[in-house]
């Protein structure tokens, strides 16, 4: 018997503002699998996260967590089946990173290739400043800690590479593959190519529509 997708989406509509964004949506992550979804800036890459994340956005189709429809899965188990990490959330502005981190630690245990991917990611000057006064690349790597410290089974990421240097992309490529091996899925929402190795299928988003493509 083939297990089911960990996350899927069918014939879904992704509206924002009251308006029709991305039609014809149809995502499948595998456990294992690594995806990119790009696409131009404005084209809808985060309010699609979001809606994948189930939280908003999506006016229909049908969002399913393994074998578990959205509507089916509470809001604990969903916090433990998929993280979100979006580059922009005002409502994190006013809390210490350290903050941002202990409201992650929901995983009763976290593996340990996930502890070392936090402790070389995280500078130990940005633990005590609150999230609005860091740099991009210092929101991003504490938005990639707490999303690690999460260690959830999908993890939905949006722009991981914004402000990092070369060596902070080379942890988190290395972590996500880690990741990946142990029956996890990854999307990455990029306009970048620096983890273009790492993934075996691309989601593109042109012209309000999402198209795949198999990348090896």
């Amino acid at each position: 018997m083939t297990e089911s997708p960990l996350l899927q989406l069918s014939d879904g509509v992704i509206t924002r503002d009251q308006l029709p964004l991305i039609s014809q949506v149809n995502v499948s992550l595998e456990a294992g699998e690594i995806a990119l979804l790009t696409g131009p800036n404005g084209s809808g890459k985060s309010t699609l996260l979001t809606a994948l994340a189930g939280e908003k956005f999506l006016t229909s189709g049908t969002l399913q967590f393994g074998m578990s429809r959205r509507n089916e899965i509470s809001l604990k188990e969903l916090a433990r089946k998929r993280s979100l990490m979006l580059q922009q959330d005002d409502a994190l502005d006013q809390l210490r990173a350290r903050d941002v981190l202990e409201l992650a630690d929901i995983s009763p245990a976290i593996p340990q290739y996930a502890q070392e991917f936090v402790s070389n990611i995280l500078s130990a000057e940005s633990i005590e400043k609150s999230i609005g006064a860091l740099s991009i690349g210092q929101r991003t790597r504490v938005f990639l800690a707490a999303t690690a410290i999460q260690n959830s089974e999908i993890m939905l990421l949006d722009e991981p590479t914004a402000g990092l240097d070369t060596g902070g992309i080379s942890v988190l490529a290395e972590f996500l593959v880690r990741h990946s091996l142990q029956g996890h899925a990854v999307l990455i929402a990029t306009h970048e190519d620096n983890l273009r190795a790492v993934a075996s299928k691309e989601f593109v988003i042109a012209e309000g529509t999402l198209s795949v493509k198999e990348l090896r």
